[in-house]
């Protein structure tokens, strides 16, 4: 088999089971098994468990927003595409049975670790930072500045994703959807 076969097919393995079960609860030997391979061949790509969460992070990353980037493609105009945020957390929850966000649910089991905690970091600063772009477009006026109003977002798809993980429903982020319409 092919290296790069036997590196993603472990990620893969690894990625399903840190989300589905736990980082902590998920074991190298379960890894092993589950992928199918031999323990040399996951320390040869993944020197640690460590690396391995780092390498699912990063991956997780790239596709989320690549996966986001689809998404927004054909919507037109700042507004519609800061809705669509919601519409697109909603419909990512509904996929993964309202299990919650990736990166939330690593940062409560590995928060001590500063190198996973950056990671987790740069995920949700990108994701405010094109909220931010797209408020600036927006012809939003009110109260609120652009950076308010942008945070306001972000909270809001935040939290709503994770009341609706706890509640394992899409009522919450609905609903923040629906606060944001009215405060845009």
């Amino acid at each position: 088999m092919r290296e790069s076969g036997v590196k993603e097919r472990i990620l893969d393995t690894a990625s399903r089971l840190f989300y589905d079960q736990g980082y902590h609860v998920t074991g190298i030997n379960q890894i092993i098994e589950e992928a199918d391979i031999a323990r040399a061949s996951l320390y040869n790509h993944f020197p640690s468990k460590t690396d391995l969460l780092l390498a699912y992070l990063d991956s997780t990353h790239a596709s989320w927003f690549e996966e986001l980037d689809a998404f927004l493609k054909p919507i037109e105009g700042p507004r519609e595409k800061l809705l669509a945020l919601f519409d697109f957390r909603i419909m990512r929850q509904k996929r993964y049975n309202y299990k919650g966000c990736h990166f939330n649910k690593i940062t409560a089991e590995a928060s001590d670790d500063q190198a996973v905690l950056a990671r987790v970091k740069a995920h949700k600063e990108r994701l405010r930072k094109l909220i931010l772009e797209l408020v600036d477009q927006t012809m939003y006026r009110s109260i609120l500045n652009n950076e308010q109003l942008a945070d306001t977002l972000f909270l809001l798809l935040e939290g709503g994703i994770a009341v609706g993980g706890m509640y394992r429903s899409s009522e919450a982020p609905e609903k923040a959807k629906q606060i944001a319409e009215a405060v845009l």
